[in-house]
């Protein structure tokens, strides 16, 4: 979808952006991305991720995992 600007004042009512960032990225893309928009009020952020390491995931990842996520004020369920 095309972003196009009101003649009115030149803004748009919101911007979207969906994609994958490789690990080695992620804190460039806060940095040069996400930094600029939190200045104002309307920012929202889902992430989802996934791990699938050939040896499996054991049960102490899982728990540090769950842990990591509840330290951070997040939801621990994990699917």
């Amino acid at each position: 979808m095309p972003i196009i600007a009101t003649p009115k004042n030149n803004t748009i009512p919101s911007i979207h952006w969906s994609g994958e960032i490789p690990p080695q990225k992620w804190m460039n893309f806060y940095t040069r991305m996400l930094s600029r928009l939190v200045a104002t009020p309307g920012l929202k952020l889902t992430v989802s991720f996934e791990h699938t390491p050939v040896a499996g995931v054991t049960s102490q990842a899982v728990e540090d995992t769950k842990a990591a996520l509840r330290e951070l004020g997040l939801k621990a369920d994990l699917g």
